[in-house]
């Protein structure tokens, strides 16, 4: 009789009859212990919050509401994730040629401005006729108001004429080919189009000198330089006229790349073109070609110092396409130039590439948006990204992309790169292989001022994230570490210009995130890292699945500082959460009105800091670590705040002299572990002994009922239970 009853309940829970949504909501229970509703949480700022820094510029449509429902990030979250999940799946692009549009829309234009819905990018199709591509070429010369056949004295010029020199070149091209380039020339010339209505209200001095900035990486944090002009072509932009152009370059540029590889094959050896337009030149090669083949006099390229390679100067180009060989790019392949240069592509459809080969220094390259749109498809290889400042995926006001497919990739790059934006989109995207990301800070998936959006995203392959960790290789040190330690502002970082101590311009950050969907990962880091936010910005770290390890020092890990939101999801996996040197302000820790979040479902994890982190609020924030399933270990430093605390402080209760916002607002600190057998240490140095307070199926609060300072609408609660769920992490379960 047990037996049957056994087979029926467990059929019973596989129908659906038990479900996650049936399980006691254990959020909801710590919140009710102290009079609190899931309304409760979040921060809702009023016009009469003297000295709250209202009114910021700049913020993203998301922000104020998610900073007021901040169980909401976990949606947001979500919704990316799945965008990156289905559209980065190299399965998706081999029947469908709108992957990297989706992408686009997605995780940037979606984010950075509404208006736009996911129909289409309205391409136009091939010029008709016998020449589509000179054709094509031409429009481009048309749209510069330029001619290409000149007459004089009553008679066409012998020379020069660019008509006949586009027919010379491209005559060896298969008729097929013509008409795929023909398609992506005529598109992009209508994106330039639409990218030159995007700016037509502004200066074009105020332009060129926002061009030319290269370290807004280093100034705008504290606010240290005020940049004027950014504000000025902020006020003016068309935002919709750069999206679109923006769009329409990334749909056309797909399009043609999966077109385009069906017939490497067919271009003739050692074929090689290039011409010369108005808005940068264009260039085919051929996947063979003879080492020893001289340069055409026309033809820009040098023999590379590596035998079997080439190297190419790509500055000043408006598109590039490569069927296979193994290329060695300078100049800034797939990155605006100049102003006069808006729209940079480079598709490349094989061999193993270099994208900047042993110089000291960079020029912007690889999926470079600096007031234009610039956009880099790679299609399969081992790759090597060599860059300095604005580099493999970032955008200032423009769009940067860089998209690979495949491979065993190594990314390198100093300053503003690998998914950077401020004041516009920055996207890097990898497809499959074990790559490698370093660089120094402000990348990695960094949304910068202005509401810029910054995203890094992998499809699957065991990953390495870097973000230089040590001021004595590069110099970005932090107080929080005694400078030791670098603020790298990367790794899924919202980051604002703090201004209210300098001269009064606070700009808002934006929204920054780093998204892994499959592979056992390992994320390394400083400071202001993986799911940080700082001054109105958001930030994500995201890992689906895979044994991975989150090793970094301080304001780190589903954190944040002054205004914002920050979080860690990790869905699967036995993971571990580590904490160095300083070893605090992380693993859901949230300092001065802040929403933060460490999310952990399955798995045996670990999680060891020093000082003040795992679900610990301070100055009126809302600061969460929740780990669901599997036996858990917590390693946290001795007689220090945190697993689930909420720090008090006198101006809860009594309203300041000059501002009164501390005493009406609310803050709570809450650890949840759900499921397993766990552990809880304390340690001091080499010394670890059981934790005094908290232990496997207990709940404990911090301040204590019993205490002085409970109340004042700041309350942490912590919670270590067999069975139970949180709601909101289980909405998307199928």
């Amino acid at each position: 009789m047990k037996k049957i009853i056994t087979i029926l309940s467990i059929a019973f829970i596989l129908s659906g009859g038990i479900t996650a949504q049936d399980s006691e909501d254990i959020l909801n229970r710590i919140l009710n212990e102290v009079g609190f509703e899931k309304s409760d949480l979040g921060i809702h700022p009023k016009g009469y919050w003297n000295r709250f820094p209202l009114d910021i510029p700049h913020k993203l449509t998301s922000f104020d509401a998610l900073f007021a429902e901040p169980l909401k990030l976990y949606d947001y979250a979500t919704v990316m994730g799945n965008a990156v999940e289905t559209y980065l799946d190299p399965a998706y692009a081999d029947s469908n040629f709108n992957g990297l549009y989706k992408l686009v829309y997605n995780l940037g234009v979606d984010k950075k401005l509404g208006g736009f819905r996911d129909y289409s990018a309205n391409l136009v199709p091939a010029p008709e006729g016998d020449e589509p591509l000179v054709t094509a070429i031409e429009q481009l010369y048309a749209l510069a108001d330029r001619e290409i056949e000149f007459y004089t004295f009553g008679s066409h010029s012998e020379w020069p004429d660019l008509k006949k020199d586009m027919r010379s070149m491209t005559d060896e091209l298969p008729d097929t080919v013509k008409t795929v380039l023909a398609e992506l020339i005529v598109n992009l010339a209508d994106a330039i189009r639409w990218r030159n209505l995007a700016f037509r209200n502004c200066d074009p001095d105020d332009m060129q000198k926002a061009f030319n900035i290269r370290d807004l990486s280093d100034t705008q944090g504290d606010g240290m330089v005020y940049y004027y002009v950014l504000d000025d072509i902020a006020q003016t932009i068309d935002w919709p006229s750069l999206h679109y152009a923006a769009l329409k370059v990334v749909a056309a540029a797909e399009k043609a790349e999966r077109k385009l590889i069906k017939f490497k094959k067919q271009i003739p050896d050692d074929f090689e073109m290039e011409v010369p337009t108005p808005f940068g030149k264009i260039a085919v090669f051929s996947p063979v070609f003879l080492k020893d083949k001289k340069p055409t006099s026309f033809f820009a390229s040098i023999r590379a110092p590596i035998p079997g390679w080439m190297e190419y100067d790509a500055t000043n180009s408006l598109l590039i396409i490569d069927f296979g060989r193994q290329m060695i790019y300078q100049g800034t392949p797939g990155a605006t130039a100049s102003l006069s240069n808006p729209v940079s592509v480079v598709i490349d459809m094989g061999g193993d590439d270099y994208y900047g080969y042993e110089k000291g220094t960079y020029p912007p390259s690889t999926g470079v948006g600096l007031l234009g749109v610039g956009v880099v498809i790679d299609s399969e290889g081992d790759d090597r990204y060599n860059s300095s400042t604005y580099a493999q995926g970032a955008g200032l006001f423009g769009v940067g992309v860089l998209l690979d497919r495949e491979g065993n990739d190594n990314y390198e790059a100093c300053l503003s790169g690998q998914g950077a934006g401020y004041f516009g989109i920055g996207l890097c995207l990898d497809g499959t292989g074990d790559d490698r990301y370093y660089l120094f800070g402000d990348g990695q998936g960094m949304g910068g001022v202005g509401g810029g959006v910054g995203v890094l995203a992998s499809f699957s392959g065991k990953d390495e994230y870097i973000a230089e960790p040590y001021a004595e290789v590069f110099n970005r040190g932090d107080y929080h570490s005694e400078m030791k330690i670098n603020g790298n502002n990367a790794q899924g970082a919202g980051f604002g210009r703090r201004g209210d101590g300098s001269d009064g311009h606070a700009w808002a950050g934006g929204l920054g995130a780093i998204i892994d969907i499959h592979g056992d990962d390992r994320y390394y880091s400083g400071n202001w890292t993986l799911g940080i936010g700082y001054w109105f910005g958001t930030g994500i770290a995201l890992d689906k699945n895979g044994d991975d390890s989150y090793e970094s020092c301080y304001f780190t890990q589903g954190s944040g500082a002054h205004y914002c939101n920050g979080i860690l999801i990790d869905e699967n996996g036995n993971d571990r959460h580590e904490l160095y040197e300083t070893s605090g302000a992380g693993l859901g820790f949230g300092w001065d009105y802040t929403n933060a979040f460490l999310i952990n479902k399955n798995g045996d994890d670990i999680y060891r800091a020093k000082i003040i982190s795992m679900g610990l609020a301070q100055i009126r924030s809302n600061a969460f670590l929740i780990d669901i399933g599997g036996d858990d270990k917590y390693y946290l430093g001795e007689n220090t705040p945190g697993l689930g605390e909420a720090t008090f402080r006198e101006d809860f209760l009594k309203p300041g002299r000059f501002n009164a916002y501390n005493s009406y607002a609310k803050s709570f600190g809450g650890f949840i572990d759900i499921g397993g057998t766990d552990t809880y240490i304390t340690f001091k140095e080499d010394k670890e002994y059981e934790h005094p307070k908290v232990k496997n199926n207990t709940i404990w609060f911090t301040p204590s009922k019993d205490d002085s300072t409970f109340g004042a609408n700041n309350y942490g609660v912590g919670i270590d239970t067999e069975d139970g769920t949180v709601s909101e992490l289980y909405r998307w379960e199928r």
